[in-house]
């Protein structure tokens, strides 16, 4: 037995590198530890495996005050074309040059230690071109003047008169005159004002008043340099001037600096400022500043370097920091020497793992809701590169798909997904996010990210002048550039997969939030990491673009228990349990979206999470015993969704299916029905299991939530965390195999079709749709679906029939969807499909 599964993972490896091959798995656990380790473990490229772009990048694991030595070659004796590099402080070369395309080799090692063992990796005619220039390019193309960051003075007399005209700078001016007023701020303004109840808590109220006081010290001396520049009004300069001398006196390790994100915010604030108006402040003046904002910036470089780049997330850096440090260095650079040195990590890091929290296909692991907190730094840095350099920084996959994300994640009018870290927090997209599309469109112009941007902004009844986050990009070149036509929204499919991230939607009306259906899926490669939650082959469902069936729960602060024990726990989220456990918050455990098949009035998605419930965390080793689960989605135009689960242990187990809502639950036992609501839909579902279920109901958080950091809303009001309520159907014996069937109907006047059964015989029927799911989890898992007047057909495997003609397609594994559209029959198929991320890690492995 052992020698056929070898073969069968030897089969694995053979094939699934061809990234167009369709790869054909047996179902259960795939035989891989680990698909985004949190610290780095393996070098990349490779394995043979075709780099993500030539010049590649190459990474291995890194050590403690390390310094690395690399070493590549067309040949395996690094005999030809050889590329060297010694002394280097961070794990990371880029040998900002073209490569042949061949098979070629490398090595690297640590301090004086051996070299690792030989390394390879091919470059194709056809592996994108990213050949950036050396670091010395960048540094010499900084001028030696000042200003330099937000605009350069030789630049700046037409910039005067060309941002005469814009709206934004009219709306800056107005907000540094306000600021004219503000009162210089004390350094202990950083200081908490209230305290928790033991030292966690107030080591979070800490660090949350540090965060904001530093955050505002930038945001005042930012606005009041831009209007300086827009302006040439030294009335600015003399409050700015005020802010930051004061500052300058402050103790950089004291309570600013308790906070990175605020510590951050004062380092780049202040060195805005003294690049801004260099030639108004005395060399005694600009020194202090200097000072200051170096001392900051030195500890995050010395805390950075061989750290950063073999951590899978560093989430605080990538969303700001890094961003932060980048203007202080071209600041600084020339000024004084340790700027050469940030900013040469910067760049290396940046071409070696921007975007960090992507791939290919577009979508952010760590949900919309964060995302949003990298916008401004993955456009400016990327600006500012390529300002440098001359090259394009945007050209990966990763920039023209993101917007299509965007569409389907969070529709403009519309709640979010709801997965990851504050994925509850916002009920419609802000205009931050029509003023990112935006500057996106403009820069590539991109059709989808001019469409998002427009309809964000109608939805809001606003127009882009009015975003502030993106503002000093449309003045300082945005502006210049013409936005591209919209995409056509009939152009726009009502489902989408995302499978790099592990997350697929499917809409009925995409364009039109408040007649929108939204079912939202996630099984992730990534796992639990960073922002995102234990919640592999999880789901969410909206109605008129409010939440509906949703995770539930608060993030008083990371770290606390309720966030822990429920919010970024599997029982918070309309998953599965099994023996009351849900997945542990492990990178080895992790999920897929394996098959994705979508028509007009069928769209269905498979997700595996058999890995997700196993794992090791802060050296605690987990395993429930999950070696199957397999979920089924599937949207059944206008108003019906269906949920089918196959799931299976290696001991006899207790199984709880998941369902969550804000209002409220009726449950009816006998008939198997949950009803609930929210403010604009009714939802009637029927619920079916392979053994007998008890359902149970509560308004309860098995962890209590208590809001005592004082988190505040838009409006500045102080947090209310209200119940919520929580279904469960938990079954009342415990066996090793189960199957559970969802059919949910959502309507805005609560009509709903009566669900028929035939449990017996796996038969159903809900208004003009007929399903067949096999119960009896002793034979294999199947689903069909069929429209009565045979228009539409869906059968997760096996042959499809329809009016009576058989559609076998490439055999009987793959699922199939058929739907006659204008008399023709439009046929799709599917095998599952293992991302390349999953391939790496299991050829890794092998």
């Amino acid at each position: 037995m052992k020698f056929l599964v070898s073969l069968f993972i030897l089969y694995i490896v053979l094939v699934a590198f061809n990234p167009s091959e369709r790869i054909q798995t047996a179902t259960g656990k795939i035989n891989a530890k680990v698909i985004y380790p949190k610290i780095r473990i393996w070098t990349t490229p490779a394995l043979g495996d075709e780099p993500t772009f030539n010049s590649p990048s190459f990474q291995w694991p890194s050590k403690k005050k390390g310094k690395y030595s690399i070493r590549i070659s067309a040949s395996k004796d690094f005999s030809r074309d050889l590329i060297e590099k010694v002394g280097l402080p961070y794990a990371i070369f880029n040998p900002h040059k073209k490569l042949g395309p061949g098979m070629w080799y490398w090595q690297y090692k640590a301090n004086d230690q051996k070299w690792n063992k030989t390394d390879s990796f091919t470059i194709k005619s056809s592996t994108r071109l990213f050949e950036t220039p050396d670091i010395k390019i960048i540094l010499a193309a900084i001028p030696s003047t000042h200003p330099r960051i937000l605009v350069k003075k030789a630049d700046l007399p037409e910039f005067r008169i060309r941002a005469k005209t814009y709206k934004e700078s009219a709306l800056i001016i107005e907000e540094a005159n306000h600021y004219l007023s503000n009162p210089v701020p004390k350094e202990s303004s950083a200081l908490p004002s209230f305290k928790g109840k033991d030292e966690f808590e107030n080591e979070k109220i800490a660090s949350i008043s540090s965060k904001w006081a530093g955050w505002h010290i930038h945001k005042v001396i930012l606005t009041l340099a831009q209007a300086y520049l827009l302006t040439g009004d030294e009335k600015y300069f003399g409050t700015a001037k005020e802010w930051m001398t004061a500052v300058s006196g402050w103790d950089p390790n004291g309570p600013t600096h308790t906070n990175n994100f605020g510590d951050a915010g004062i380092m780049s604030g202040i060195a805005i400022g003294v690049d801004t108006f260099w030639d108004l402040l005395s060399v005694k003046e600009r020194d202090l500043i200097i000072k200051q904002a170096a001392i900051r910036a030195g500890q995050f470089y010395k805390l950075w370097v061989g750290q950063v780049e073999s951590r899978s997330s560093s989430m605080h850096i990538w969303q700001h920091i890094l961003h932060n440090l980048l203007q202080t260095s071209v600041a600084f650079k020339g000024e004084i020497p340790e700027a050469d040195h940030w900013l040469d990590y910067i760049y290396e890091l940046w071409i070696a793992q921007s975007p960090k929290m992507g791939e290919e296909d577009g979508a952010w692991f760590n949900g919309t809701s964060y995302f949003g907190m990298n916008m401004l730094s993955l456009i400016d840095v990327s600006s500012i590169f390529k300002e440098f350099s001359g090259v394009d920084f945007m050209g990966s996959g990763w920039f023209k798909n993101n917007p299509r994300w965007l569409i389907y994640a969070f529709p403009p009018n519309s709640i979010s997904d709801g997965f990851c870290n504050d994925g509850e927090k916002y009920p419609f997209p802000a205009m931050n996010y029509g003023g990112y599309t935006d500057a996106l469109a403009r820069i590539l112009n991109n059709p989808y990210a001019a469409w998002y941007a427009q309809a964000v902004a109608k939805s809001l009844g606003k127009e882009i002048a009015l975003d502030d986050e993106f503002r000093w990009f449309r003045i300082q070149s945005g502006l210049k550039i013409k936005l591209p036509e919209a995409v056509k929204e009939s152009a726009l499919p009502q489902a989408a997969v995302f499978p790099d991230i592990g997350v697929a939607y499917m809409h009925t009306t995409l364009q039109n939030a408040k007649t929108d259906l939204m079912l939202s899926v996630r099984s992730s490669p990534f796992g639990p990491m960073g922002h995102a939650h234990a919640d592999q082959n999880t789901f969410n469902i909206a109605w008129g673009g409010e939440r509906l069936f949703y995770n539930t729960g608060y993030r008083p602060a990371m770290g606390d228990p309720h966030f822990l024990g429920w919010y970024k726990h599997t029982r918070g989220h309309n998953g599965i349990l099994i023996d009351g456990e849900g997945q542990p918050f492990s990178d080895e455990a992790f999920g897929y979206l394996p098959r994705f098949l979508t028509g007009k009035q069928i769209s269905y998605a498979v997700g595996d999470a058999s890995n997700a419930y196993s794992g090791t965390d802060e050296g605690v080793k987990t395993d429930h015993g999950m070696r199957l689960f397999r979920r089924h989605f599937i949207m059944l135009r206008p108003s019906t969704i269906v949920i089918y689960d196959e799931l299976e242990a290696d001991h006899a187990a207790q199984w709880s299916w998941l369902l969550h809502n804000d209002n409220g639950f009726k449950i009816d036992p006998e008939r198997k029905t949950i009803a609930a609501q929210n403010n604009l839909a009714k939802a009637q579902v029927a619920l079916f299991s392979s053994f007998e279920t008890e359902f149970r109901v509560t308004d309860q958080f098995a962890v209590p939530v208590d809001n005592w950091t004082n988190k505040i809303n838009e409006e500045g009001d102080t947090l209310i965390y209200k119940n919520q309520w929580h279904f469960s159907a938990v079954s009342k014996l415990k066996t090793e195999k189960m199957r559970f069937l969802a059919i949910i109907q959502v309507k805005p006047d609560g009509r709903f079709e009566q669900v028929l059964s035939d449990r017996n015989n796996g038969h159903f029927r809900v208004g003009k749709w007929e399903l067949n799911a096999e119960m009896n989890s002793s034979k294999p898992a199947l689903v069909q679906v069929s429209n009565v007047d045979k228009s539409a057909s869906l059968v997760s495997g096996g042959t499809l029939t329809n009016n009576g003609k058989e559609y076998k397609g490439k055999g009987t594994a793959s699922s199939k969807l058929l739907e006659i559209i204008k008399g023709e029959a439009v046929f799709h198929e599917t095998f599952d499909e293992i991302p390349v991320s999953i391939q790496k890690a299991i050829k890794r492995d092998f």
